[in-house]
């Protein structure tokens, strides 16, 4: 599948989080022990959370090599290291606990892998979570504000309840100038700071007024003290409690983790043609984060076709749409509908346009027979 991706840059970090939430991911995919998925890699969050569910194997793959160079220097963190080590250096204790724990991993590296990785935490001393090209454009923009708005985005998240923040952000925030930065700072020709230009080639609707919408709706139907993405978005990756976290950056699931290490494979490449290749045969459940983003109509409607009907062995896949709709005219028989909706409703980042899971036609009939 050809994707704008192969016309950018591949030399960078580009995420350094991944922004779909990891239990969206479980409760579409469903992931049982006899299970062997392929999951993007991006920055190796969700490739990490789906070993938690201890499945048969899970193959990471992603088109930059650089992404696929963060996910192993993670998993050498995990094999080798303790807890704290590991996420001292993804960045949630500060920026000197990154440079004491640099410090205690750097001899043991050899020196051509020292030298690069050094480099890195040179240029990124706050950790690796915030190093990526979007999340430093990201984390840009409450510093830039104007100290009152700093203060009520920071009160935002003391509230117990929804009432309370959604109350709260109609008064301080949403009524006031606050809106027009949001929307100015997050609009396509200024969000192309943080990610290629040409990433929005088929995308037809402006970022910032979006986006702004989705947060506003969202601030009315969750609590944003529990919720990674915002506190994340708005503050970066420290003083977050560590329950909220994502599954693979909790303490309680290291030594899991670490046990299922072996069942990773990580491979550079296109994502599509793995999953229509022989090697990729093996493959019955995949999360594509939000590849379809970055193609035409057509040729996700081509790709859908290929995968959900003529590939030899069923498959469920799982996807998010950003700014694009991919999903809503083609492959309809192929569409778990309410279950999509469902995990659309509950998707715990807040920019996020709607998820949608689709299984092979043949497989989706006999699973609604039985029902």
């Amino acid at each position: 599948m050809h994707t704008e991706f192969e016309n950018v840059d591949l030399d960078l970090i580009r995420y350094s989080l991944v922004w779909e939430d990891a239990h969206t991911l479980y409760n579409g995919l469903e992931i049982k022990e006899n299970d062997r998925l392929l999951v993007i890699t991006s920055a190796g969050c969700n490739v990490l959370n789906t070993l938690l569910k201890k499945p048969a194997a899970v193959t990471a793959i992603d088109l930059n090599p650089e992404q696929n160079r963060l996910l192993l220097f993670k998993q050498y963190l995990i094999e080798n290291y303790n807890y704290e080590i590991y996420a001292a250096l993804i960045g949630f204790y500060g920026r000197n606990a990154v440079q004491k724990a640099w410090m205690e991993v750097a001899p043991a590296l050899e020196p051509e892998l020292r030298a690069h990785v050094e480099g890195f935490f040179l240029k990124n001393p706050e950790g690796i979570i915030s190093s990526g090209k979007l999340e430093t454009y990201i984390h840009g923009f409450v510093p830039g504000l104007p100290e009152t708005f700093q203060k009520n985005l920071k009160k935002l998240i003391s509230f117990e309840t929804i009432g309370e923040q959604q109350v709260f952000f109609a008064e301080k925030l949403d009524n006031s100038p606050f809106k027009e930065l949001f929307i100015d700072y997050f609009d396509q020709q200024n969000l192309s700071k943080g990610r290629d230009p040409r990433l929005f080639k088929h995308v037809k609707e402006s970022g910032g007024k979006i986006f702004y919408s989705r947060l506003k709706d969202f601030i009315g139907k969750n609590l944003l003290k529990n919720n990674f993405y915002f506190r994340f978005f708005m503050f970066g990756p420290q003083n977050l409690p560590e329950e909220i976290l994502p599954p693979c950056y909790q303490k309680k699931n290291f030594e899991i983790l670490k046990k299922q290490l072996p069942k990773l494979n990580i491979v550079t490449g296109e994502a599509i043609e793995y999953l229509l290749s022989r090697e990729g045969e093996a493959i019955n459940k995949a999360g594509l984060s939000n590849i379809f983003e970055y193609v035409a109509e057509a040729q996700f409607a081509e790709v859908c076709h290929k995968l959900l009907n003529q590939r030899e062995k069923p498959i469920r896949i799982i996807f998010w749409n950003l700014l694009q709709s991919q999903g809503n005219k083609h492959c309809q028989d192929s569409l778990l509908g309410n279950l999509s909706e469902k995990l659309s409703e509950k998707e715990a980042c807040f920019y996020f346009k709607n998820v949608k899971v689709m299984e092979s036609a043949a497989l989706k009939k006999s699973v609604d027979i039985e029902k």
